[in-house]
């Protein structure tokens, strides 16, 4: 199921689609939502706006953000090994401590990005 360009879609729509098997939230709108610690494997948000959301601690591994816009968002110790942040804005966005490995993070923003302690996709961590 397709949602409309942009449709706004609250934490407990979001939970109850994924747990029945949907994975496709493409063009979502999750305005500063809780998510933290939540477990969303192989999720597709691309082309959403998700700014000020909150998903510190969550696994987001696999994930699709490609064009999403992540800015000022709480990633603070996000599992995102190998999600796509193409052209992701994650502008003043907090990745404190979040995990990047083998993330595709081509042409994403990052400007004011909080990035201390992250582990880039190479592998490396950041000072």
């Amino acid at each position: 199921m397709t949602l409309p360009s942009h449709a706004a879609l609250t934490k407990a729509e979001l939970l109850d689609r994924y747990a029945k098997g949907d994975r496709n939230f493409e063009q979502s709108h999750l305005h500063d939502s809780d998510m933290q610690g939540v477990s969303l494997h192989g999720i597709d948000l691309s082309e959403s706006i998700l700014t000020h959301i909150n998903f510190s601690g969550a696994d987001l591994r696999g994930a699709d953000f490609g064009w999403a816009d992540l800015s000022s968002a709480n990633l603070e110790k996000v599992d995102l090994r190998g999600a796509i942040l193409t052209r992701a804005d994650l502008s003043h966005a907090n990745l404190r401590g979040a995990n990047l490995l083998k993330a595709d993070l081509t042409l994403a923003k990052l400007d004011h990005a909080k990035l201390s302690g992250t582990i880039m996709p190479d592998g490396s961590k950041h000072q």
